[in-house]
């Protein structure tokens, strides 16, 4: 009897270190998930910005905070990653705002509700869109470039980085807007539009502004608007389009970080302190502006409204352009 009983407080030792062990591996564990998915490959501007928020985020939070690159499906399988996951704030999503406000007009089968399957956390970077012709032709002005699309109706081609972009629908927009005629080319990204501008293949392009300033500095390139609320401090000749008189069309391009649906506020407004705490570093800052972008931050509250008033304001002109993608 006694040699059983010796023996079951043995085993009961053993059972409560192996619980111990058990319990402090799983914390660590816990510690060591945290991670910034993002739905487009290493080494683009959106992988860049998730690197350097990760980097900082992690110097925040005291423990390594990994980049998980989910490319496909226009950011959609990184949602669906990001929305399977814990609500512990341990997973999070780099998303561009087209993800919350654009696609839930384009995708004939979208997959995730933007407003309820994902919890906004800070708008992280903002970046320009710009109207631009090549420098050898005709067109100088924003006025001129109305005046040539309605004496050539069905010649007026403007280059975008993609169907189904923001700067395909903006570019739907100032055609609707104007009352001109503008036929859309879709190209598989940013450089394959630019080389067509510059080879006369087409006649404008809507791009982000990032992508131009190279090319407008060795005169290949003559930007006419912004699209943006400010001038642009590398384009300063550029006018806006509000000072051109079309205020309504303003428009920027965004991203910002998500975490999971039902993640606790108080989890949300920790990561929500130390995003701007980062986007406020001055080092930072110039590491987004050498992106093309501008550091953003602000409340969850904040990019939630954003992102609210983007989806109404894009609806009608996405139907309008009878584009859908499956």
């Amino acid at each position: 009897m006694r040699i059983a009983i010796s023996q079951m407080r043995r085993l009961r030792s053993v059972a409560l270190a192996f619980l111990a062990v058990a319990s402090v591996s799983t914390s660590h564990a816990q510690d060591q998930a945290s991670k910034i998915v993002v739905g487009l490959p290493a080494g683009g501007s959106f992988d860049t910005v998730a690197r350097i928020v990760a980097d900082k985020l992690a110097a925040e939070t005291g423990h390594p905070v990994l980049v998980e690159n989910r490319p496909g499906a226009q950011t959609r399988i990184a949602i669906q990653v990001v929305k399977a996951a814990p609500a512990d704030g341990n997973t999070l999503l780099v998303a561009p705002g087209v993800a919350m406000f654009l696609y839930p007009h384009l995708f004939r089968q979208l997959g995730y509700a933007p407003f309820s399957d994902l919890t906004p956390v800070a708008q992280l970077v903002s970046w320009d869109l710009v109207l631009a012709v090549a420098s050898d032709s005709p067109i100088r002005t924003f006025a001129d470039f109305l005046a040539w699309s309605r004496a050539n109706p069905g010649k007026a081609f403007y280059g975008t980085s993609g169907a189904g972009s923001l700067q395909h629908f903006l570019g739907v927009s100032l055609a609707r807007r104007t009352g001109i005629a503008l036929e859309h080319v879709g190209f598989k990204g940013g450089k394959e539009a630019v080389t067509a501008l510059i080879g006369g293949h087409i006649n404008a392009i809507v791009m982000d502004a990032g992508e131009v300033v190279p090319m407008v500095q060795s005169g290949k390139i003559r930007t006419l608007a912004i699209f943006g609320p400010q001038r642009e401090r590398s384009l300063p000749g550029t006018p806006t389009i509000r000072e051109l008189g079309l205020g309504d069309l303003e428009t920027s391009g965004w991203a910002g970080l998500y975490a999971p649906a039902k993640t606790p506020p108080a989890v949300v407004g920790r990561l929500n302190a130390a995003v701007n705490k980062i986007l406020a570093s001055p080092q930072v800052g110039q590491k987004l502006v050498e992106l093309g972008m501008k550091p953003a931050g602000g409340t969850a509250q904040q990019l939630d409204s954003l992102a609210q008033g983007e989806l109404g304001k894009w609806r009608d002109i996405v139907a309008s352009s009878k584009f859908v993608l499956d």
